[in-house]
């Protein structure tokens, strides 16, 4: 699907961020692991959500929705399946390195492959090997690429490993299979990165009583007793973080207008909530009031910001800084480029679509804002990137002229009702088939 967007005059309401795919997954792979039978109220349902499901499944939970958007997860307690087929994640990252973490404890052979940007992008990958091989774990790239597919013959059991921390996700890996060790497991991680993504998963590591040791709260050394079994729990999903910013920055883009997102938790690890720090800083006009974020019409500037704690956010920044006044230079956010694509290299070719002032560096943008006065309609490309649609889709809500972004039907993945409830507020999006 293609959306079709053109300039709006303005924009006001109010809206409700969906639930949390991020926290969704955490607390499905737990359950999944669990001693016991654990419910899971109002998580994030996504053609993501479901290829978790299938995964886990293959590794013996048994995942039901017992009523709507309810689910029963009933554990596999420590006595993990070899999955009979190959698990394929789609474009789901936090998916491959989760149920690899997951394979790492199972003693049988486990094959996880995914769509080209898993295997072909996520470089990443190859943090994988040394640890898991230091813990017992033998892994191969298909490719000899250290990247997916995957081949992975588990059955953890302890010992003291060490990786390269840049990135979250293969650190996801490692500490779900040392929560899974039977003996202990000591962690030491040079260069943590995104670490307010590693604290998302210590957050549900604690409710599902598991015990990690993250020693002096640096993210550089990991203790895990060994022989521990998750315990069931009860949770409800908190809303998304990472969405909120799309209708708050456009507000904050167009002329005479106010959004409102409703009912947020300020007291939620998620990382991603820091993007709302950063658009104030670059002079937005964000209110705070009873948990709700008013966002209303200001002038922003350029800034310079560390990315590492919410590298998902770096379209969203740039966005922000094609229509401030003055230079933004984003930082520190080289992981950005290992995501559903690379997403530095992919925002910096589709706003330059849009006449914007930008270049990549290694791990960032350099982008020269004139208050959008350069940013015109143009045909772009969604990257089939979740990311990518809906901050391209907020670009286009103030250049002048049409803008046509591919792949719209991603948006599905963290905000499937951005494009109604940014029409209700007086955007002007349409949805086409592609041609």
């Amino acid at each position: 699907m293609n959306l079709h967007v053109l300039p709006a005059q303005s924009i006001k309401g109010e809206v409700a961020m969906p639930r949390s795919k991020t926290h969704s997954f955490r607390a499905l792979v737990l359950a999944a692991l669990a001693d016991g039978t654990s419910t899971i109220r109002k998580p994030k349902i996504s053609n993501d959500w479901n290829i978790a499901v299938g995964g886990l499944q293959q590794f013996g939970a048994t995942i039901k929705e017992t009523e709507p958007n309810v689910f029963r997860v009933t554990g596999v307690g420590g006595n993990l399946q070899t999955p009979k087929e190959v698990i394929h994640v789609g474009n789901s990252g936090t998916m491959l390195f989760f149920l690899a973490g997951v394979a790492a404890a199972c003693p049988g052979i486990s094959i996880i492959t995914g769509d080209e940007s898993i295997r072909l992008l996520r470089i990443i990958s190859r943090n994988l090997f040394q640890p898991f091989e230091e813990l017992g774990v033998s892994i191969t790239s298909s490719k000899n690429d250290g990247m997916a597919p995957l081949i992975i013959k588990g059955n953890v059991n302890g010992g003291v490993a060490h990786m390269d921390g840049t990135g979250c996700q293969p650190v996801f890996s490692i500490l779900i299979a040392s929560a899974l060790s039977s003996k202990p497991v000591e962690l030491f991680v040079t260069s943590p990165g995104e670490t307010a993504y590693i604290d998302l998963l210590l957050f549900w590591f604690k409710k599902a009583g598991i015990e990690c040791q993250n020693v002096g709260g640096t993210h550089s050394h990991y203790v895990f007793p060994g022989n521990q079994l998750a315990k069931a729990f009860d949770e409800t999903i908190p809303l998304e973080w990472s969405a909120s910013a799309y209708p708050l920055l456009a507000a904050l883009i167009l002329p005479n207008s106010k959004m409102t997102v409703k009912n947020m938790d300020f007291a939620d690890p998620y990382g991603d909530k820091f993007v709302i720090d950063v658009l104030r800083q670059m002079g937005g006009d964000i209110r705070v009031h009873d948990g709700n974020l008013t966002a209303q019409s200001s002038r922003l500037h350029g800034i310079e910001v560390d990315m590492n704690l919410l590298p998902d956010q770096v379209p969203t920044v740039a966005v922000a800084a094609c229509f401030a006044k003055g230079a933004t230079v984003i930082t520190n956010a080289l992981t950005a480029r290992w995501k559903e694509c690379d997403r530095i290299s992919a925002i910096c070719k589709e706003l330059k679509k849009m006449g914007a002032d930008i270049r990549e560096k290694s791990d960032g943008l350099v982008i020269h804002g004139i208050e959008g006065k350069n940013m015109h309609g143009a045909s772009i490309d969604g990257h089939k990137d979740h990311r990518m649609v809906l901050s391209l889709a907020v670009a286009g809500m103030q250049a002048t002229g049409e803008t046509v972004i591919t792949d719209a039907e991603m948006v599905e993945k963290s905000f499937e009702t951005f494009i109604p409830d940014m029409t209700h507020a007086g955007a002007l999006f349409a949805l086409k088939e592609r041609t």
